[in-house]
């Protein structure tokens, strides 16, 4: 118990220093800074609602570390909304990504870059790009896409 205990505190540690914002960056880190941006954020259009989710909510699962909380909505088949949703703005390169079981390091970005904003209760409408709808996709995460890592998700199923 003392190690497992262990490994979840070095762990938790790494993710919060390896994913926390840091101004120190120099023209080589600004290099590799921007090939790891998200793409741009969808533009909000209209489209059907022919996916089972449709409708379906979910809760982000909370991360005491970075203060995420809310309940994701899939508002049709391009649309969701994260309302109540709270982050404490401390992460590096965050975006609200979509994919497929979890699986995010192959999945679409749907905002905006997050980082350095505070979060709290607001309500976010965000869209899948073009081409894609929640036929495609199941679950939507906080993700560092610096680190590739899953900062808090919902799933749907």
């Amino acid at each position: 118990m003392k190690n497992a205990l262990k490994f979840i505190v070095i762990l938790t540690t790494v993710l919060f220093v390896g994913c926390s914002s840091d101004d120190s960056t120099t023209e080589n880190d600004d290099a590799v800074f921007n090939s790891l941006q998200a793409n741009p954020a969808p533009e909000p259009r209209n489209c059907e609602s022919t996916s089972p989710l449709v409708g379906q909510s979910s809760e982000l699962r909370f991360s005491a570390i970075y203060g995420i909380s809310g309940t994701v909505t899939i508002v049709s088949d391009c649309e969701i909304e994260i309302s109540d949703f709270f982050y404490n703005g401390q992460g590096p390169n965050i975006s609200v990504y979509a994919g497929i079981d979890g699986d995010f390091e192959g999945g679409v970005n749907m905002s905006e870059p997050i980082q350095g904003r505070v979060f709290q209760g607001e309500t976010l409408n965000l869209f899948l790009p073009e081409g894609a709808s929640f036929n495609d996709f199941n679950s939507i995460s906080i993700w560092c896409f610096e680190f590739d890592v899953d900062f808090s998700s919902a799933f749907f199923e």
